[in-house]
């Protein structure tokens, strides 16, 4: 109608924005990352605990952070648009070049779903690898079919994903519980000698950057509501509230599943195993032991919806900003859903997984992302500075951002100086090669011949048009 700005809807409330950010957060780290943990803590279970709660609490700090940021810049985006307004848009751009390029965390989440929902169907072998991808790439169509049909439906599908993976994790819990009751030997064991002075003796800080490293990648996922701004009823206080509740959800739901890992499993037996998911369910649950596939399932198929959900929107309102080509910052004029957006994304995901390799991409792009996280964490204090006018509904305390910047530092410098693997060196050029594609494309506005024509056509048999947007001042 008349009068009324062509953008996308607001449909994400209060309830499904917990279920949005909790959904996210909640992929396959809380079944993988536990053995992982338990190593780098020495094999103690007390420090175990304690560093799933501390990651807890850097995630709900951080939350705060996003909070401040969200709440006074309207735009959605996330990282990409807070580094866009407090540095320079060309570091802002790496973030959608890396989304798009090399979206290893979606891939791995596509994945491991394919891996778990095919081993049924080969008993007593591994399912072969091109099975494994086709049901990999089956799944991302489909969610990415149902994002770009309709927000609405995509929302009800996380909400469904969510609740069922909290009731899969209730599942497991109970079966903890039951077992404990039959037989408490093990949990007595481990829970008497948790903070054993054999354990405490070989602990470093450099083994507690390892364990932290893993659960921080376990509660990843904690900004995904700034990702879809303009997309949240009410974001000035939704955000919040839903940010905070869900990382505190989560938080409780990680410890509660570790407790019950300790009071069935032996230290050796978590130790032994990758994904300590699979010999508890067989000793505490028996037959009911293909729960914990189907839970995995859940958690990484609701993980990958929600990230196509928010930071599928990341290339959208880069093109939209003129920093990817025009088409991908266009909307479907009848569901009004980033589409053109939406299929880049897919395309760069089928291309990771097809060549399936993704261990040593995640590792590589993990310290990347903790320096966008720490870059995101200091735009706080430099928006503070430069833009003192802007209306800031929610102001978190200024230590906060302080402590978390210097966190991310951490995190980035101490693998480059314990383990300076050649792939760090891979990403710095690769984030290089896309600083020199922004000053080609974007800074000296070179056009590629037949673009313009290509858009045209591409427009039309997408069914797509240009979005309004309002720019901040």
């Amino acid at each position: 109608g008349r009068g009324k700005r062509f953008t996308t809807k607001r449909s994400i409330g209060l309830y499904s924005g917990v279920f949005v950010t909790a959904g996210v957060i909640i992929g396959s780290g809380i079944f993988i990352s536990p053995h992982g943990v338990l190593a780098a803590a020495n094999y103690s279970v007390g420090i175990t605990l304690i560093i799933w709660v501390l990651g807890g609490i850097v995630a709900m700090l951080s939350t705060l952070c996003y909070c401040e940021l969200a709440t006074s810049i309207p735009e959605s985006g996330g990282d990409y648009t807070y580094l866009t307004y407090a540095y320079h848009p060309a570091l802002a751009f790496l973030i959608p070049w890396m989304y798009t390029c090399v979206p290893s965390s979606d891939a791995a989440l596509v994945l491991t779903f394919a891996r778990y929902a095919t081993e049924p169907f080969f008993v007593g072998s591994k399912p072969p690898e091109e099975s494994v991808k086709l049901v990999a790439i089956c799944l991302m169509l489909l969610l990415t079919a149902v994002n770009i049909l309709s927000v609405k439906c995509a929302l009800r599908m996380q909400v469904a994903f969510a609740a069922s993976k909290f009731l899969a994790i209730g599942v497991v819990v109970v079966g903890g519980i039951i077992y404990v009751i039959r037989d408490n030997s093990v949990a007595k064991q481990n829970f008497t000698s948790s903070f054993n002075s054999q354990a405490l003796k070989g602990f470093s800080v450099l083994s507690l950057s390892g364990a932290f490293y893993q659960v921080m990648w376990s509660y990843d996922g904690w900004n995904s509501l700034c990702h879809v701004t303009e997309e949240v009823k009410n974001p000035g206080k939704t955000i919040p509230k839903a940010s905070i509740l869900s990382i505190a959800f989560v938080m409780f739901a990680y410890l509660v599943i570790n407790c019950a890992y300790f009071s069935v499993l032996s230290v050796d037996e978590m130790g032994s195993s990758k994904i300590v998911a699979l010999p508890f369910a067989l000793k505490a649950m028996g037959g009911a032991a293909w729960i914990v596939p189907l839970t995995v399932c859940l958690c990484t198929a609701g993980s990958y919806n929600g990230g196509v959900l928010t930071t599928g929107r990341v290339s959208y309102v880069a093109a939209r900003r003129g920093h990817l080509p025009q088409l991908f910052g266009m909307l479907h004029i009848y569901k009004h859903t980033p589409s053109a957006a939406l299929i880049l994304n897919a395309i760069g995901c089928i291309v990771l997984v097809s060549i399936g390799q993704l261990g040593p991409l995640i590792d590589t792009f993990g310290f990347v992302n903790w320096t966008f996280k720490g870059l995101s964490a200091l735009s706080v204090l430099i928006l503070r500075h430069r833009m003192p006018d802007l209306q800031r509904p929610y102001k978190v305390p200024t230590v906060i951002p302080v402590f978390l910047t210097l966190l991310s530092a951490f995190f980035v410098i101490l693998p480059l100086i314990n383990d300076p693997h050649f792939l760090y060196f891979y990403a710095l050029a690769f984030c290089a090669l896309g600083l020199v594609l922004y000053f080609t494309f974007v800074h000296k506005r070179i056009r590629v011949p037949g673009l313009e024509n290509a858009t045209k056509f591409l427009q039309q048999f997408l069914l797509v048009a240009p979005s309004e947007w309002r720019k901040l001042k």
